[in-house]
């Protein structure tokens, strides 16, 4: 039986010299100077070898312990050694990017609104779980992740490929506070980027909207986005507040859609006047729908409808570069503007800030008489504009 005062007096020999404990454990000392801990084991009528650590980084006491464990295994019918790899290879997993970044997102799912997290949530999943989601975070270097920024870019979605750097740039400095890594190679990326151009969203002059309204309803494809637009029309919210809309968020009674504060741009409630034609729109979703949490529900993801499924229809639909969801509200905006509508009733109805910040928390329901008028004049206004649409001739024989 060994102590630590003979283990520390122990020479390397000219061969691999074996010194032996108890309960099957030695300790085997190279020729180089190498001293590491074994314990020889049967299993399944097999003799094996069990690797305890090297000395001095295991102690003679820890090295028993580990030892005891072993042993205890084997009594449960477990091979110490493929316990031994299963627990590297799930401490492993844990270290990969993909699971550092959905613990990281899992801790925070509580504390930030929901449309946050499933916007950054698609970021990960579509553009850095591909490339860099299997990679040990320890592995992973700033050009992996500026490829990944790259290749963004490329498509033309600048504003995501600026928005995914800071945000690997968090699992990193998660995966420093686990203790797994030093240091973030993320800062200064952003740098190699192009350098934005601020441009207005497009959108359509009202006098453009005709032929757009008879595009609109001449499309056939999935008629939950084609609702989603034509929502969009009636309502002027913004895109993420559409995707999200709740079935439980419609109040029948009132004519109102109510938006929490947490899903709102600004944190503050805001509601939504529903005209006839508005909830006309949503009894066609309830078939399709109306048994899910979200009004436009994805049975394919799961999810809410994504926003690039708006812009492919507008696409499809000839007004690609022409019109976006955003442009529904400055389109709204002007138009009810030069209508001569209440100014503060356009701003509140658009959910932006009018007033200091106490009357802020009261604007949702300002002038709430007021705008259920102007949004059933302004839808009444949108169906208006269809009969202004100049059919094209028929072809009259001669």
């Amino acid at each position: 039986m060994l102590t630590d005062a003979f283990v520390r007096r122990i020479k390397p020999s000219e061969k691999k010299t074996k010194y032996p404990d108890e309960k099957s454990m030695y300790l085997e000392v190279t020729p180089s100077g190498g001293m590491h801990w074994r314990m020889k084991f049967r299993f399944n009528s097999k003799e094996n070898i069990f690797s305890i650590g090297t000395y001095p980084d295991t102690s003679l006491a820890q090295a028993r312990r580990i030892r005891d464990e072993a042993r205890l295994k084997l009594k449960d019918g477990i091979n110490p050694n493929e316990a031994k790899k299963q627990k590297k290879q799930q401490a492993d997993e844990n270290t990969l990017f993909k699971a550092l970044a959905m613990e990281w997102m899992n801790d925070r799912k509580t504390t930030i609104k929901e449309v946050t997290y499933l916007r950054d949530l698609s970021v990960f999943e579509k553009d850095l779980f591909p490339t860099l989601g299997n990679m040990p975070i320890d592995q992973i270097k700033g050009k992996d992740v500026l490829a990944c920024a790259k290749k963004i870019e490329a498509r033309g979605a600048q504003e995501m490929a600026k928005r995914s750097i800071p945000l690997a740039g968090r699992i990193f400095r998660f995966a420093i506070r686990k203790g797994l890594i030093e240091n973030d190679p993320t800062p200064h990326l952003q740098e190699a980027l192009k350098p934005r151009k601020v441009k207005h969203m497009a959108r359509l002059d009202i006098s453009e909207f005709p032929p757009f309204l008879e595009r609109m309803d001449r499309y056939h494809g999935n008629p939950m986005i084609k609702t989603a637009i034509q929502l969009m029309t009636l309502t002027f919210v913004r895109t993420a507040e559409l995707r999200m809309m709740e079935w439980n968020e419609i109040d029948y009674d009132n004519h109102l859609w109510r938006i929490p504060a947490e899903k709102m741009k600004m944190a503050q409630p805001h509601l939504v006047p529903l005209s006839t034609q508005a909830l006309e729109l949503l009894e066609g979703l309830k078939p399709l729908t109306g048994n899910k949490q979200y009004v436009f529900y994805n049975h394919s993801t799961a999810k809410p409808m994504s926003s690039n499924a708006l812009l492919c229809v507008i696409r499809t639909m000839g007004y690609n570069g022409k019109m976006t969801g955003h442009g529904f509200r400055g389109l709204a905006s002007t138009t009810l503007h030069e209508q001569g509508y209440m100014h503060d009733a356009i701003e509140i109805q658009l959910a932006h800030q009018v007033g200091n910040a106490v009357s802020q928390a009261y604007n949702h329901a300002q002038h709430l008489e007021y705008r259920i008028k102007m949004m059933q004049e302004w839808s009444d206004f949108i169906d208006s504009l269809r009969d202004k649409i100049v059919p094209f001739p028929k072809y009259k024989k001669a």
